[in-house]
């Protein structure tokens, strides 16, 4: 097998290409030597099955080659020995760990991953091919290279090719961030503090636990055994083997674990705790014991979730791992990681309880765990070859992280949100001039992490799901089903996938004639941005000019690349918006096509917005558009009505559409009743908002407020739950209702300060308190807060001291800082430095001092903004809260207060703040906030603020 790469210079990429050839061999001779793996067909590396092809990627730009490993040896397995004392908080470690290695070509020198761990001793074995014990010979010198990251063994003479093994007894040191074992901590129910270990090795912090050869394509398997205190637990991807007592020690347990499969080093995880376990046959869920029963919604919709999967890919998981376990880790924030059989989660992304959390929450909980059990497949069964295909990971997971709920929980409606939440935001990224291509290299650690970004996950995303729709649900899922069949247990790139797709299309005429499915993808993912699809209506006949440019925040490029754009469309007399089947292609810069449309009717492009392209029109067909959203709304997709929205805003904020026909657009929304347009509705009033509060057009645009939620908002409630209440309809309720509270409705504003007296205010003779429903409490308790409420202020920051349910807690903080009262902010911010003195009973996670200085600059009403920078006037309390809440926190809230600056008296007030935190926050922030607010007083300036401003005063005059 033979494969070619275009880039010479590129040999990290051409020595995986010869793996395959080189470690079947090794393996061969390896195989029966134990505890070493199972013969691999390595030979699946290559790119495409069966035969040779070229690499379709070209890096943009000279990586430095220097991190890369070398190519004389690759590993075969890892046996770990660990001994952790985290029971009492103790954040070294210490181990040993025999790396049985092949050597694929004669050298004095064998070169792993390392970082901060301490070499004590390393022993080198060789194997013999005849079986037996392992022969000592030598006991090399290391060379460490921190910068690399590396360690090199070297012999005192080169060593044949061969199979070896080192011995290497180390130590190492745990951290509170996510990166290599680390310490987190949490309080029982005795209100002691306790402590827990876990891992969390992506991208390159595998080599934080072990020296190991810590790139994708280097798999290998993995046998594990911990020693720990008798009073915890370890659990890691694979089932215990055994439990036993030390005989060295009776207060300490060593717990072995069974072997992996082959897999990649960032997916080796355990944890040692003192959790509690639930089952569901070999499905399980693991949580501290005083939250425990937050875990059940987990177990149950997760099995669910995994049973989905299994059936929609047709690969039974429990064919590769023998059982699956949820962790949730305290004070780790909302990430997770999809480590083979032992996935971690933050708690508030796991736990979910329905008498303090929301449908918010648990939304992000069947979300999350759906993602997270997607990688089992995308990213563990099948590991990209190098870190640029990281998109084949994060895409897929991210695609189904909504589109598994559409299969396992239909009716909780997740799958709608995939445009709102994924397809949109995207765009605001990857409309940067800076952003980079999904196919983007990297090989610095620093590099690979930033790879990890909206690119990798929304954009792949998008992308991933308009092949999906593109070439159909029968020939997409055949062509997943024998891309994780054949390439199992190995690794895959951008052409792998492709290939696979291809010979699944091969039935169906839906491709461009001559074109193949590497070529239509390789278009999305070699270059940066996305394409803005312009559609000139002739009004001749149906005849249609069809462009395409790349969009740029601000601007528009002049064609550079060219995509391949799958286009389909609706019309007035032909609204088959349902209609997925049939696409056509635009793969040239422009191209006049032929349509039964008549002139005088509308039409639409990118059905559902299943495309991952904006679309402009001609001004008369979008005043076409508009007068039937008036006329009736319905007769268009509710997705391509949000389409509409977000496309207008958009284009008009690049110049190329007046934002009057945004505007008027807007106004049909007094009849919307479905979420989707008025969540790409929100992003815009929001904006016009924080541009127009505190100036002279304020007015003007409440009273546009007013018009579009008046009809709406006659039909919710701020402050109750129907029991028949769908979660779409619970989006579109707190939207409605928090614009209502924030524009000064007098009944949202009394019913939310009502609701929130009757659960915290001393109850009168013969009542009771009434709790706010969680679904509702958002609302309710920020704008309930408008008023002088101490009392309840109080109440709700008890309620924050005293929770050990971190998403209630990130709630009960986001509503403390909509607070009015100047004492009470100011009693808010005192209490982070009181959290750091010793015995203290304000209590804070390591996340939420930063939460708390965001929930009281992000509003824009003023009083938590000035009380801020009053605070923070003074030099010793300034030092105090960057010392505890971090230099990143305040920074954060340093921008926050410069993007509500809209008047001259706003202006001074954050020179107040930038004069009083220079020095000790980064001269770009200072400069970036100061920039931010010179802008926002430019904006009335521009066209756009001055078509915004024209606007509103004509409509206020009608």
């Amino acid at each position: 097998m033979v494969i070619r790469c275009r880039v010479n210079r590129n040999r990290h990429y051409r020595w995986y290409a010869i793996v395959g050839l080189l470690l079947s061999l090794a393996l061969g001779i390896a195989s029966s030597v134990s505890p070493l793996p199972e013969l691999a067909a390595w030979d699946t590396l290559s790119a495409i099955h069966g035969g040779s092809t070229e690499t379709s990627f070209v890096p943009a730009a000279e990586i430095d080659q220097s991190y890369f490993l070398p190519n004389n040896s690759i590993p075969t397995h890892y046996s770990i020995a660990l001994e952790t004392d985290i029971h009492q908080n103790v954040r070294t470690f210490r181990a040993t760990t025999w790396v049985y290695l092949t050597i694929l070509e004669p050298s004095d020198r064998v070169t792993m991953h390392l970082q901060e761990l301490t070499i004590e001793e390393a022993r080198l074995y060789r194997l013999p091919s005849s079986g037996g014990q392992p022969i000592e010979i030598d006991q090399p010198a290391r060379i460490l290279n921190i910068a690399l990251e590396h360690v090199t063994f070297r012999t005192a003479s080169p060593l044949p090719t061969g199979n070896y093994a080192l011995r290497i007894v180390y130590t190492g040191i745990m951290l509170n961030y996510q990166s290599g074992y680390l310490a987190s901590q949490y309080r029982n129910e005795q209100d002691q503090w306790r402590y827990v270990g876990s891992t969390h090795f992506q991208a390159t912090h595998a080599r934080r636990l072990l020296p190991c050869y810590d790139e994708p394509a280097l798999k290998a398997t993995f046998d594990l055994q911990i020693r720990h205190h008798r009073e915890y637990t370890a659990i890691a991807n694979m089932p215990r083997v055994s439990r036993d007592i030390d005989p060295a020690n009776r207060e300490y347990m060593i717990t072995v674990f069974e072997k992996t499969p082959r897999m990649s080093t960032y997916l080796l995880a355990f944890a040692v705790t003192d959790f509690a376990t639930r089952e569901n046959g070999k499905h399980q869920v693991v949580a501290r014991s005083n939250a425990i029963n937050d875990a059940d919604y987990a177990l149950q919709v997760g099995a669910t979730l995994l049973e989905r999967l299994e059936d929609y890919l047709g690969v039974p998981y429990y064919d590769y791992m023998p059982k699956l376990t949820s962790i949730a880790i305290p004070d780790r924030g909302t990430g997770a990681m999809e480590n083979w059989g032992l996935v971690t989660y933050g708690e508030p992304v796991m736990l979910y309880n329905p008498a303090v959390n929301t449908y918010r929450n648990r939304k992000d909980v069947t979300t999350i765990i759906a993602h997270e059990y997607a990688h089992q497949w995308f990213g563990d069964l099948v590991s990209p070859l190098w870190w640029q295909y990281i998109w084949l990971n994060e895409g897929f997971a991210t695609l189904f992280q909504y589109y598994a709920t559409r299969l396992a929980v239909p009716g909780d409606e997740y799958w709608e949100l995939f445009n709102g939440e994924v397809i949109q935001r995207a765009f605001q990224d990857d409309a940067s001039e800076t952003i980079h291509s999904m196919n983007e290299n990297a090989a610095t650690p620093q590099a690979i992490l930033g790879l990890f970004d909206s690119i990798a996950y929304k954009k792949a995303g998008s992308v991933l799901n308009m092949f999906r729709n593109v070439l159909g649900e029968s020939s997409w899922r055949e062509g997943l089903k024998q891309y994780l069949t054949d390439y199992e247990l190995t690794v895959a790139s951008e052409d792998t996938l492709s290939f696979y797709l291809q010979q699944a299309a091969q039935a169906i005429d839906i491709l461009p004639q001559g074109v193949k499915v590497q070529e239509l993808l390789a278009s999305w993912t070699n270059a940066p941005g996305f394409p803005l699809l312009t559609v000139t209506r002739l009004y001749r006949d149906g005849s249609m000019i069809l462009s395409q440019n790349r969009f740029m925040n601000g601007k528009v490029l002049p064609i550079e690349h060219v995509w391949h754009i799958p286009y389909n469309y609706a019309y007035e007399s032909s609204a088959s918006f349902y209609d997925l089947s049939h696409y056509d292609w635009l793969a040239t810069p422009a191209a006049k096509i032929a349509t039964p449309v008549p002139d005088t009717e509308w039409v639409v492009f990118n059905k559902q917005q299943t495309g991952y392209y904006r679309v402009n029109y001609d001004r008369r067909n979008w005043d076409l558009l508009i007068e039937a959203l008036h006329a009736n709304h319905i007769a268009i997709h509710r997705l391509n009505r949000a389409q509409l929205i977000d496309d207008a805003f958009h284009l008009a904020r690049a110049d190329l559409l007046d934002m009057s026909v945004v505007l008027r657009l807007l106004r049909y929304l007094r009849k919307e009743r479905d979420y989707a347009p008025w969540q790409a509705a929100d992003q815009v009033l929001t904006l016009l908002y924080e541009q127009l509060h505190g100036t002279e057009h304020e007015h003007a645009f409440l009273v546009f407020m007013d018009e579009l939620i008046e009809e709406v908002y006659g039909t919710l409630s701020v402050d109750t739950v129907n029991p028949g209440e769908s979660t779409l309809y619970k989006y579109l309720k707190q939207l409605i209702t928090g614009w209502a509270c924030r524009i000064g409705y007098k009944v949202c504003l009394e019913r939310s300060r009502e609701a929130l007296r009757n659960e915290y205010s001393i109850p009168t003779a013969g009542q009771t308190a009434v709790p706010v429903h969680p679904d509702v409490r958002a609302v309710v308790y920020c704008h309930g807060l408008q008023e002088d409420t101490e009392p309840e202020f109080q109440a709700i920051y008890l309620r924050l001291m005293n929770s050990r349910n971190q998403a209630e807690r990130t709630d009960l903080l986001r509503a403390l800082g909509c607070s009015q009262n100047a004492n009470s902010i100011r009693t808010l911010l005192a209490t982070i430095m009181l959290s750091a003195g010793p015995g203290t009973n304000f209590i804070y996670l390591s996340e939420e001092r930063a939460q708390l200085l965001n929930a009281v600059t992000a509003g824009t009403t003023g009083v938590g903004i000035a009380t801020f920078v009053d605070v923070l006037n003074d030099a010793v309390t300034l030092q105090t809260t960057i010392s505890i809440a971090g230099a990143g926190a305040v920074e954060s809230a340093v921008r926050n207060v410069a993007a509500q600056c809209n008047t001259p008296k706003e202006l001074e007030q954050l020179e107040t703040l930038l004069k009083a935190v220079t020095g000790y926050v980064s001269s770009a922030t200072v400069e970036s906030a100061r920039a931010m607010a010179a802008a926002k007083l430019d904006w009335f300036h521009s066209a756009e603020g001055l078509i915004v401003a024209e606007f509103l005063a004509s409509y206020n005059n009608i």
